[in-house]
């Protein structure tokens, strides 16, 4: 087998080369739908901003360039100053006016309008140049030409012309340009050497600012790209960060709260109520002869139990009243702010009963047919106790004691609550 020379795997990779650069295209200015208003939404109120200030900028050097009419073609001086003060001073003021009166109606305008108005300016400024060239007999008016030089750099890389606006800007400067030289092909002058040269200038600034113009579109939308995916990322990132600190501060098992969860909320509450003189009830409550229910159901069975007595709690103590969680083992708590002892007495009794009229079957109870729980209750007045939130913990687990004592299936308020006063 032939094997091919260093030179024909030259040829061979330059053609590769020649084929890839024939398929290249430059990467389009131009989103899906959605994307693409995004985008003008986003960069509109700041580009809008951008324009105000370049041009009133711009518009200050334009009055200014009357020096250089004075000094060029001063045979229509007069005309130039009467074609800017009643041509594109006039359409700046009103856009102007409306742009910073208007500020809000002018963002819901569609950026095609905007963007077309803006490039209005541009051509009015440079057909103005090109009509007083050409009505112009000053020997030096050919030198004038290069006037549009600045007009086309202003277009394209200080007022940042859309690349679609800016190319047909380029464009109709070049013409201009072209027009201007050839008009004054029959009227011999001292720089008419200039005159096709000025030209080729300025087809050359305009076709290199309009590929500056096309890169700094480029680069603005990437980085547009870039800080959208950013976001999402970052709001993704967020999402799964509060998604594991919620699995994180919940059971596994009934997805209730878990006891990390509960010390946190109880804490707050309890510095709340410390805070405004109030009162906190806490409930710490237990599955009657759950051991019992395992044994002759089986585990699965005491877990669907657990989920099941969680429910009742859940709903019966909604999120915005209280805090219910599991505390370990059968054991569940509850935390309610602002409930004085009568209250909370009701609450756990209801409670009770809405476990036993749930109607689940216990035969290995020996206080009832279905599943009850007990409950030991405990009610503070943070402000006016020395104790703390271990205390009361421990005052609702001693009532909690008591209620299983007496018969379970039952609610118990606690003998030395944590509410009674400083003497």
């Amino acid at each position: 087998m032939k094997m091919p020379s260093m030179n024909e795997e030259s040829s061979m990779d330059l053609h590769v080369d020649l084929k890839h650069l024939l398929k290249w295209r430059p990467p389009p200015l131009r989103f899906d739908d959605i994307e693409e208003h995004h985008f003008n939404t986003v960069s509109m109120p700041a580009r809008l901003q951008h324009f105000i200030v370049s041009g009133g900028i711009a518009l200050v050097f334009y009055w200014l360039f009357l020096l250089a009419d004075q000094r060029m073609i001063p045979d229509v001086y007069d005309m130039a100053f009467k074609l800017r003060l009643y041509g594109l001073t006039p359409f700046a003021a009103v856009l102007f006016f409306l742009a910073l009166r208007f500020r809000r109606f002018v963002l819901l305008v569609p950026p095609f309008i905007i963007e077309s108005l803006l490039t209005m300016t541009g051509l009015v400024a440079a057909l103005t140049m090109g009509w007083l060239l050409v009505h112009s007999s000053s020997p030096v008016a050919g030198m004038y030409t290069a006037g549009l030089v600045p007009i086309v750099v202003y277009g394209n890389l200080v007022q940042r012309f859309r690349f679609r606006y800016a190319f047909f800007f380029s464009m109709s400067v070049i013409l201009i340009s072209v027009y201007c030289a050839w008009s004054r092909m029959g009227h011999p002058h001292a720089y008419s050497l200039f005159d096709w040269p000025l030209v080729l200038l300025v087809t050359v600034i305009s076709s290199h600012t309009v590929a500056m113009n096309y890169r700094y579109e480029l680069e603005e939308r990437r980085r547009f790209q870039w800080s959208v995916r950013a976001q999402t990322l970052r709001k993704k990132l967020a999402a799964s960060q509060a998604q594991l600190d919620d699995m994180s501060r919940r059971d596994a098992l009934t997805g209730v709260p878990n006891r990390r969860h509960f010390d946190e909320y109880i804490r707050h509450a309890w510095d709340a109520a410390h805070a405004t003189n109030g009162e906190l009830a806490l409930f710490l409550m237990d599955v009657d002869h759950f051991k019992a229910f395992n044994d002759r159901y089986g585990h699965p069975a005491g877990d669907q139990c657990l989920r099941h007595v969680a429910q009742i709690l859940q709903k019966a103590v909604p999120a915005e009243a209280g805090c219910t969680a599991r505390w370990g083992g059968e054991e569940f708590i509850v935390g309610l702010p602002g409930m004085d002892t009568q209250a909370a007495m009701r609450m756990a009794q209801s409670l009770c009963d809405a476990v036993q009229s749930s109607g689940l079957r216990h035969e290995a109870s020996t206080t009832a047919a279905s599943v009850t729980i007990s409950i030991g209750v405990v009610v503070a007045r943070p402000a006016q106790s020395r104790r703390s939130v271990d205390t009361l913990i421990a005052d609702a687990d001693a009532a909690l004691y008591r209620a299983k004592r007496e018969g379970r299936n039952r609610c118990v308020l606690a003998l030395n609550p944590v509410a009674v006063p400083l003497a």
